[in-house]
């Protein structure tokens, strides 16, 4: 009889303390109770939805930290944006612009002698050039420092090329060799000079190079950039160029119009939309003004270097 009374004494606690349970913890309970098939049908459903997000590459992480959200990196607007802007706005835009950093290199290194006639160069792994690399070099005028060094330091093959010389094609020194050459918009010879010039698109033909990947182009040909970058630009010519240094002549002496800055403006961001982005930049003081509306005196001239985030070692 005792066994018998313990026993429902026992069923009566757990009882109680069920129904003690189920109303502490609300209706979620009882309906989970009730709906355990329906239940196991919704996480099927939701174990279907799930989407496996693969993680980005080096690359993609490498391209979202450029421009940095949290630093004053310059970003240009739309060309239809720019298109709208005064003289003045145009020009504090290009000035802010061309003299900032986009992309940190860790090891800048100059190229040939000091002065003119040197370039800054990154030599970080990501871009410094590869074995059986190619150099373009345009604009000479009997400084070989940079093409020479280049050499020295990674055993590239250099293409050295200036109409100006007036010296026939030949080879300079081991792995340099020399074009009588000029770089533009077209391939019509220069007027008053006649000088033979090429597009990179049409002179990467004439030497074999159109499916070979250009480590380094070098380009300082005194305005002819902006004859013939947008060629570069709109051709192709440039998608696989790794590091690309240039000497831009927005002016000589004289300050810029509207026309010309937008000029400079729209190439830049051109290069920029091509993964061009400014690792450094040097004014030259030798083509200094001084603006119009009482700014600081302003270079006209900047050597700018660039790295192609778009080709990775």
């Amino acid at each position: 009889m005792r066994g018998r009374n313990t026993v429902l004494l026992i069923l009566l606690f757990l009882a109680s303390f069920t129904i003690v349970y189920i109303l502490r913890s609300g209706p979620n309970v009882l309906q989970r109770l009730n709906q355990p098939e329906a239940d196991h049908r919704d996480f099927s459903v939701h174990a279907h939805e799930v989407h496996i997000t693969k993680p980005p590459s080096k690359l993609d992480q490498y391209r979202q930290g450029y421009p940095d959200p949290h630093n004053d990196t310059v970003v240009l607007p739309s060309k239809e944006a720019m298109q709208k802007m005064n003289q003045g706005a145009l020009g504090d835009l290009y000035h802010r612009y061309i003299n900032s950093l986009q992309i940190f290199c860790r090891k800048v290194i100059r190229l040939g002698k000091l002065d003119d006639g040197g370039w800054d160069f990154c030599d970080d792994y990501r871009f410094r050039p590869r074995n059986n690399c190619l150099v373009y070099s345009y604009g000479i005028q009997f400084d070989f420092s940079f093409d020479d060094a280049i050499v020295k330091k990674y055993n590239c093959e250099v293409h050295s090329f200036d109409p100006s010389m007036k010296v026939g094609d030949h080879k300079h020194g081991q792995n340099v060799f020399f074009h009588a050459t000029g770089l533009s918009g077209d391939n019509n010879p220069s007027r008053g000079t006649n000088w033979k010039m090429r597009t990179l698109q049409k002179q990467r033909e004439e030497l074999g190079h159109s499916k070979r990947p250009m480590d380094v182009l070098k380009v300082d040909i005194e305005e002819w950039e902006w004859m013939a970058v947008p060629q570069m630009i709109s051709s192709g010519a440039l998608d696989d160029v790794r590091q690309f240094a240039i000497e831009l002549h927005i002016t000589l002496n004289i300050e810029p119009d509207a026309r010309k800055y937008l000029l400079g403006l729209s190439i830049l961001k051109d290069l920029y939309d091509k993964g061009f982005r400014i690792f450094w930049t040097h004014r030259n003081l030798w083509c200094k003004f001084s603006p119009r509306n009482g700014a600081p005196q302003r270079s006209g001239c900047h050597e700018v270097s660039f790295v192609n985030i778009n080709n990775f070692n």
